[in-house]
């Protein structure tokens, strides 16, 4: 088996130096996604599932589509702290969660690489769009949802990427 190996490698010509270096950086694009080009697709991840979000429960005084309170009726019981924290830990898990079923891999290693971008990619232009469409801010409330909404996003990147990586084993 040795020699036939010896053989085919004797027999083979290597692949053209344009050949060797497109496929080297097709592999290494594949291996490591750049933070723009996965930053991107989290966005667009992001707007689905905070048009999903925003169907069953109002953020900032902003509903997206139905009527009444929709989950924020439950989410009010955990009190005045605990509400908001709920909705922005909902809103931005709601987007991680979906990215973590879509995005690859190497794509979540990029993530968990840029936890204060990512995190901040998906926070600060969502408050942007709850000021831009009239929201209702108020600063107890608003620090409490950033609070959620930044607790979860951390907990899940490295969530994710354990189970990802398959860190994480289930115990007996």
């Amino acid at each position: 088996m040795k020699n036939e190996w010896n053989t085919f490698q004797s027999d083979h010509e290597k692949a053209p130096d344009h050949l060797r270096e497109a496929l080297l950086i097709k592999v290494t694009s594949e291996l490591r996604p750049s933070a723009p080009r996965v930053l991107a697709k989290l966005g667009i991840l992001h707007v689905f599932a905070s048009m999903a979000t925003l169907s069953v429960c109002p953020q900032f005084g902003f509903r997206l589509a139905g009527e009444g309170m929709g989950a924020m009726h439950w989410f009010m019981n955990l009190g005045t702290w605990g509400c908001p924290i709920a909705c922005g830990s909902l809103f931005v898990g709601t987007s991680l969660l979906l990215a973590a079923i879509i995005l690859s891999r190497p794509e979540w290693r990029t993530i968990r690489a840029n936890p204060v971008l990512t995190l901040s990619a998906v926070i600060l232009p969502s408050l942007g769009f709850f000021k831009v469409m009239d929201g209702e801010f108020f600063l107890e409330f608003s620090i409490a949802w950033i609070l959620g909404a930044v607790i979860s996003g951390w907990l899940l990147v490295a969530g994710v990427w354990r189970l990802k990586a398959g860190r994480l084993t289930a115990t007996a």
